[in-house]
C-alpha cells in the first residue's frame, strides 16, 4: 500500500486545464476573422484535379515488384506447408546433437563452463 500511496500524492484528481469563461461563446466569429479571405471564395469554386498518369515503364515497374512479392508470399508458403505436411524437420533435438561428443565439447567451450560447475549442476545442489 506504501507505493499506492506515494502514486497518489503525486497525482491528483483535479483537471490542471481550464478554460476561461465565454471563451466558446464567440469561437466561431473569431476563427473565421482569423481565416484568409481566399479560403472562402476557394470552397465556393471547385478545382479540377490534375490527372498525371504513369510512364510504361514506372507501370511496367510496379506490376513486376507486385508480381515478385506475390511469388515471393506463394513460395515461402508453399515451402512452410510442405515441410510442415512432410513432418519431418531439419532441427535437431537436444539429444540429436548432445549424442556427438565433438558437439557437447564445442557446448561446452562456448558456454565457458568449467569441471566444477558441470560438476554442481549435474549433482542437483541447486
Amino acid at each position: 500500500m506504501e507505493a499506492e500511496d506515494i502514486i497518489r500524492q503525486y497525482t491528483t484528481t483535479r483537471n490542471p486545464f481550464r478554460v476561461p469563461d465565454g471563451y466558446f461563446d464567440d469561437f466561431t466569429q473569431r476563427l473565421m476573422q482569423r481565416l484568409p479571405q481566399e479560403a472562402a471564395s476557394q470552397t465556393t469554386t471547385p478545382r479540377r484535379a490534375r490527372i498525371v498518369s504513369l510512364s510504361p515503364a514506372r507501370r511496367l515497374m510496379r506490376y513486376a515488384a507486385a508480381v515478385m512479392v506475390a511469388a515471393a508470399c506463394l513460395g515461402s508458403g508453399l515451402y512452410l506447408y510442405n515441410r510442415s505436411a512432410s513432418g519431418t524437420d531439419d532441427i535437431l533435438t537436444a539429444s540429436d546433437y548432445l549424442a556427438n561428443d565433438d558437439n557437447l565439447d564445442d557446448m561446452l567451450d562456448y558456454e565457458m563452463l568449467s569441471n566444477n560447475q558441470i560438476a554442481y549442476y549435474l549433482t542437483e545442489a541447486y
